[in-house]
């Protein structure tokens, strides 16, 4: 259940119809859009990082969020830049899980990925979030015209299980991914 209430790839058409309608896949608003130069701050109640250049944030566009059909609740949710509009399925999301996951669960939660399609699955690995510990993999997952990769990051913090995930085409994929190190990098927790 967790892939396809949280990765709704199929979805890639009704995405990009809302994102042009809302004047999200042509351009952004000077708030969320930040020159190559500068970087803009995403902030929540929880956590604060960098938006990346030129990615915009749509955290508060409840139609971008329904159409990335992420279970839980969404904290922040970042569309790859304009140059990318043919595919705005790329996406990063950050979403707070219904019910905690054990600590000790958490590779077994991220593997379960692969009961709803995913494939590729690579070892469940450590990372660093803030001086907090998560374990990440990434997968491919089968989409409208091609194949997607994603990379999918769980954390727990004070009694939440964060879910952090880069969700693009296989072909973007490396391109992608500094996007979501420049958010990792500089995510800082605001609770204790």
């Amino acid at each position: 259940m967790k892939l396809t209430s949280r990765h709704a790839i199929f979805m890639v058409g009704a995405l990009s119809a809302m994102l042009a309608a809302c004047g999200g896949s042509s351009q952004t608003s000077p708030s969320t859009s930040p020159s190559a130069s500068s970087t803009s701050l995403f902030t929540s109640s929880d956590f604060t990082a960098s938006i990346p250049a030129g990615w915009s944030d749509q955290t508060t566009n409840e139609s971008a969020i329904t159409a990335v059909s992420v279970s839980g609740t969404v904290v922040m949710l970042l569309i790859a830049p304009p140059s990318f509009t043919d595919r705005v399925n790329e996406h990063i999301d950050v979403s707070i899980v219904q019910q905690t996951v054990p600590s000790d669960a958490l590779g077994s939660y991220l593997e379960t990925v692969a009961q709803h399609g995913a494939t590729n699955l690579s070892p469940v690995q450590p990372f660093n979030l803030d001086h907090t510990a998560g374990l990440f993999i990434t997968y491919d997952l089968p989409a409208t015209g091609g194949m997607n990769k994603a990379q999918d990051m769980v954390v727990n913090h004070s009694n939440n299980t964060y879910d952090i995930v880069l969700n693009t085409s296989a072909a973007d994929f490396d391109q992608q991914l500094p996007a979501l190190q420049k958010v990792l990098n500089t995510w800082k927790w605001t609770a204790p």
